[in-house]
């Protein structure tokens, strides 16, 4: 029987993003990086899912890159996009069921096409192609895993190993096993005997995976049909109830379903895929000069080949080198062996016991209501460069462990402080104390920029407690 229904995609726009590191980061982690051609991987994504086979997506995501994936879909002119917020990141299965049971409950039942936002596809026909190819089998009663055929060993990739025949009348195959990222020997084996690459891409009817983790995670589909009944509106978002989605495992849906299940199945898949994982992948797929090098930003090299060079600070100019890897931000460097990237996690380790901010945010940092640039930082201050746009405002909030120094360099500022509200014009200022409640608000038609002295104690962003917020920031 040929499935008939549209196909409902389910984008995973959650992820952390440190092995791309210090282009991509917590505040802003790679889905959302303006990679290839000024879109995101993100927006490439749900631009695949404008063909006709499929109903509009439903994006799940987390409580702070809700702004900023509502802002790049407004870019590429999807609006009143289905835009569901989790309350903890829970892995894939968890947010899979919840795409499921919300679609089922607000779009249709029928068949759930999961895709993660952060992968590159360099071939939208194939992969559009691929998709047709497998609906127009009986779907059912499987659950379907697209294997990316292998080009080489990887060890950064999980495997799927699958039965020698395939289904009658189709290239699909029963999955035997799945293997985590091996060692190289190990990998070298799987590649020989016709292992795929695990994408992390999944589909099947939305009432045959809800009987499936109904099966064998009742409490998790009654927490999460839960969370979906108590959901509330957020502005453009739904919020799902975090009572319920709090309670909720933590686990892959490989782990948790595929590796128990009978009806686990897995589609060969040819569509230039990758993960986009390492410095080295990003170095695979981008477009490189004579001498094999991929170079953004102001870099001059001298006798230097197969090598990945970014810098959108100042100049970088290299010489007598060979697969190197060069990241430079605004305000961190990053250089290590281009083919040893993936080994990246050891330095963020330490970067994460130092405390280093430089893992959290970019030197600008997007707002709701504006954008703010990180000018200086240390054990002592910390300065900004705060931007408000034109009728936005800060919420109204206080901070327990620093005090801060307003002064205006353009534009008309509305301040609340304590009991007072007053006007600051340019190169008026305010002390705001420890504890007193403030607020920042730009009711004019100009752009409000405001440089902002902290002192105190601790400087992060999770030192503020807010009263009012007209962007739904409070729980």
């Amino acid at each position: 029987m040929k499935n008939t229904k549209l196909i409902t995609p389910l984008i995973l726009a959650g992820g952390s993003g440190t092995r791309l590191w210090p282009i991509s980061r917590k505040e802003k982690p790679k889905q959302f990086l303006e990679i290839f051609d000024s879109y995101s991987l993100l927006q490439l994504t749900a631009l695949r899912c404008q063909n006709s086979i499929f109903n509009k997506p439903v994006f799940i995501v987390g409580e702070s890159h809700r702004f900023i994936i509502a802002e790049q879909l407004r870019k590429i002119g999807i609006k009143n996009a289905n835009i569901l917020i989790e309350s903890k990141p829970k892995n894939t299965l968890a947010a899979i069921i919840a795409g499921a049971v919300y679609s089922k409950k607000n779009i249709q039942d029928g068949p759930l096409l999961v895709l993660p936002s952060d992968h590159y596809i360099n071939n939208s026909k194939k992969f559009n192609a691929l998709i047709k190819d497998t609906i127009k089998n009986n779907i059912k009663d499987k659950l379907i895993c697209f294997g990316i055929e292998p080009t080489s060993p990887e060890t950064k990739y999980g495997y799927i190993i699958k039965e020698n025949a395939k289904l009658k009348s189709s290239d699909i195959y029963k999955i035997k096993s799945f293997k985590e990222k091996p060692k190289l020997n190990k990998a070298k084996i799987l590649l020989k005997n016709g292992a795929l690459w695990n994408s992390g891409m999944f589909l099947f009817n939305i009432e045959t995976i809800i009987k499936e983790v109904q099966s064998f995670y009742p409490k998790m589909l009654t927490n999460v049909d839960l969370a979906i009944k108590e959901s509330t509106p957020d502005l453009d978002f739904i919020r799902l109830n975090e009572k319920y989605f709090n309670k909720v495992e933590s686990i892959s849906i490989d782990n948790a379903i595929f590796e128990k299940t009978d009806k686990s199945f897995v589609k060969p898949a040819n569509i230039n895929w990758n993960d986009l994982g390492t410095y080295n992948a990003l170095w695979e797929t981008a477009k490189k000069d004579k001498n094999n090098n991929y170079i953004k930003g102001d870099v001059i090299t001298n006798n230097v080949d197969s090598s990945y060079i970014y810098s959108d600070k100042s100049l970088i100019a290299v010489s007598d080198l060979s697969n190197i890897n060069i990241v430079a931000t605004q305000d961190a460097i990053l250089v290590t062996k281009l083919n040893k990237s993936n080994e990246i996690k050891s330095l963020i380790d330490l970067l994460n016991k130092k405390r280093r901010n430089e893992l959290v945010e970019h030197k600008i940092t997007h707002r709701p209501w504006g954008y703010f640039e990180n000018i200086s930082s240390n054990n002592t201050h910390k300065i900004k460069k705060l931007t408000v746009l034109p009728g936005k405002a800060l919420s109204l909030q206080s901070h327990k462990q620093r005090s801060e120094h307003w002064v205006v360099i353009s534009g008309i500022a509305n301040v609340i402080k304590g009991n007072d509200e007053f006007i600051l014009n340019k190169n008026e200022s305010t002390f705001i104390p420890v504890n007193t409640k403030h607020r920042l608000t730009n009711n004019s038609k100009n752009i409000l920029v405001i440089i902002e002295v902290q002192t105190g104690k601790y400087f992060g962003e999770d030192d503020i407690k807010r009263y009012d917020d007209i962007y739904g920031r409070i729980k």
